[in-house]
């Protein structure tokens, strides 16, 4: 039995900043003893815009986590999504100096870099790179050619970078917090651990993640990632759009869009009368409940359009035979798994976070999906670091093994 272990996993919303801490317990499992939130000051779509505003956003979060778990811990996973985040998908083979006695890791390596290359430019850095599948001379499809005979090995690959510079404002940020990235997540990935299962993975599906300021989309299919892509389209629009239709308060927006607010009008919608507060002590007026839901069903609308743009970019929508699974703060907007379901015919559900324990009021919610993603993938990480062999540790972890393919 290893000295007890803690993972601290500090997630940068576009809203706030979500921080968890969680002890491993025997037999690898997780239990939350930490949470911490923060409005997400100093970041414009996931983008640093103030240092110091950043940093008293994660150290104010990760030190609430902290003090209520009641434990010090000074490395953390950092979860991100932004406008300076690409994803690709890239092709690298090499020659196999000596085929006959079995395919190495070294050889692996090299296809996966000579794919990195292809697609990544010097002022990118990548932060993962996952092998989808492998093909040895004429054999495709290999998941893992180590020790096979061959003369050509070739990798197709999804990369996914980010610039540097935007990057390390990041690394400052949390460095300045009194801590050190021990790595760096692309949100929708981290979500993907937490809320989807092998066999949604397997049949086909899109996992959506709607924050504040982005709407975060990885695609799997035949348990592979597909696609991944970060769209700066979130619900912070949806309140926004309340603020200017109705000249009201930013924060009166969002308290109409959670407490009455629907992505689907309603035929009763226009009898039911709200109270709307204004700006610059202007009176308050009432108006039809259907007023305040055509509002949001057009942004939803939107939402929804660029999230099916990403979708048959990648593969057709009939291909997703798991359907859609939405997370996020803003997946809880009542009506917009029924409107999803609606627009693109395709069965929709809501995705809350497990493979944990503990605070399950709190981390049993959409909106600590990435947080708790990054949990699993940190534990699954230290582990692998661990084994001289990651076969066996790959058994174990196989969702996060294969998905995100990090073998070396």
């Amino acid at each position: 039995m290893r000295n007890e272990e803690h993972i601290l996993a500090i997630d940068l919303g576009t809203t706030k900043v979500c921080a968890v801490v969680a002890r491993v317990l025997a037999g690898d499992e997780l239990e939350t003893i930490g949470v911490g939130t923060h409005p997400s000051e100093g970041l414009q779509n996931g983008t640093v815009v103030d240092l110091e505003r950043t940093t008293r956003s994660i150290e104010s979060a990760a030190q609430k986590a902290l003090a209520t778990a009641g434990v010090d811990i000074r490395k953390a996973w950092i979860g991100i999504a932004a406008s300076f985040i690409q994803s690709y998908n890239s092709r690298g083979s090499v020659a196999v100096l000596q085929g006959q006695r079995g395919i190495t890791k070294a050889d692996m390596k090299s296809a996966i870099r000579a794919a990195v290359d292809m697609k990544i430019p010097p002022e990118m850095k990548v932060l993962h790179q996952i092998p989808r599948w492998f093909r040895v001379d004429d054999v495709t499809g290999v998941r893992d050619p180590e020790g096979m005979v061959g003369n050509l090995l070739e990798v197709d690959l999804h990369v996914v970078g980010g610039r540097k510079n935007d990057i390390a404002n990041i690394e400052r940020a949390v460095h300045a917090a009194g801590f050190r990235a021990e790595g760096m997540m692309l949100q929708p990935i981290a979500s993907s651990l937490s809320v989807l299962s092998d066999d949604e993975m397997d049949a086909g599906v899109a996992m959506i993640d709607i924050g504040g300021g982005t709407t975060d989309i990885a695609i799997y299919k035949e348990g592979q990632i597909i696609a991944s892509k970060v769209v700066l389209i979130g619900g912070d629009l949806i309140t926004k759009d309340i603020a200017s239709y109705f000249a009201a308060p930013s924060e009166h927006a969002e308290t109409l869009k959670k407490t009455f607010g629907s992505a689907i009008v309603t035929p009763g919608d226009e009898n039911e009368m709200i109270e709307i507060q204004r700006i610059r002590n202007r009176p308050s007026k009432e108006a039809p409940r259907s007023e305040l839901n055509f509002v949001i069903e057009a942004r939803v609308e939107q939402i929804i359009q660029q999230v099916e743009r990403t979708i048959v970019a990648a593969l057709p929508l009939e291909e997703l035979v798991a359907g859609i699974v939405l997370t996020g703060g803003t997946s809880m907007l009542s009506g917009l798994t029924e409107k999803f379901q609606s627009e693109l015919r395709l069965e929709t559900h809501l995705g809350i976070p497990g493979g944990v324990t503990g605070f399950t009021d709190i981390v049993k919610s959409p909106t600590c999906s990435t947080a708790i993603g990054m949990l699993l993938y940190a534990l699954a990480e230290r582990r692998r670091r661990e084994e001289e062999d990651g076969n066996a540790f790959q058994a174990m972890f196989r969702r996060l093994g294969t998905m995100i393919g990090n073998y070396f």
